[in-house]
């Protein structure tokens, strides 16, 4: 099993704990729900961080070459990666803030909160930023020295999300269908 896999099932199984003692703690303590409008908002927050989530797996695909699921063996630089380093990783946190939101209880969006981005600022000093100046050298330096790890300016972001992907020439975003034959 690939490590990149072996990360993605230690992170949902941190998800699976955060939730459930988040729930746990809101029953035993039998908090008060968040009114209605700001469950929505955790709602529209998680519809919209989506899009972004899903860009990002689309441009690893396309560019990064994957060598194997999660994995790349190319510095992707281009589109929503010219205003972060790790889109992905905080549509992740913002993705699990917003349903600590939705949830709507004080325990469970503070326990899904802090574990969500305890695990992706610490994942990201810890591992993933050292792993890529290990891989990619001082490409990866002055990249970034360039853009920040997390947190973009906002207009950057929007701008790019506004625009199709932001592909080479000839790449698709994905494969072609088998020809019949």
């Amino acid at each position: 099993m690939s490590k990149c896999r072996v990360r993605l099932i230690l992170w949902l199984a941190l998800v699976v704990a955060s939730i459930g003692g988040g729930l746990g703690a809101d029953f035993i303590q039998r908090t008060r729900a968040f009114p209605l409008w700001l469950r929505l908002v955790g709602l529209a927050g998680m519809l919209l961080v989506h899009l972004p989530l899903k860009r990002t797996g689309r441009l690893l695909r396309a560019l990064g070459e994957p060598e194997v699921w999660g994995c790349t063996t190319k510095l992707v630089t281009t589109d929503i990666y010219r205003c972060l380093r790790h889109p992905h990783h905080a549509g992740v946190g913002v993705f699990m803030t917003c349903l600590g939101l939705l949830i709507g209880h004080w325990w469970s969006f503070l326990i899904i909160t802090v574990a969500q981005w305890a695990w992706v600022i610490g994942f990201l000093y810890l591992v993933e930023e050292r792993e890529l100046v290990q891989k990619f050298g001082e490409e990866y330096r002055a990249y970034r020295r360039r853009v920040p790890m997390l947190f973009a300016n906002p207009m950057c972001v929007v701008k790019v999300l506004l625009k199709p992907l932001d592909l080479p020439k000839g790449q698709r975003l994905d494969p072609p269908a088998p020809s019949g034959g």
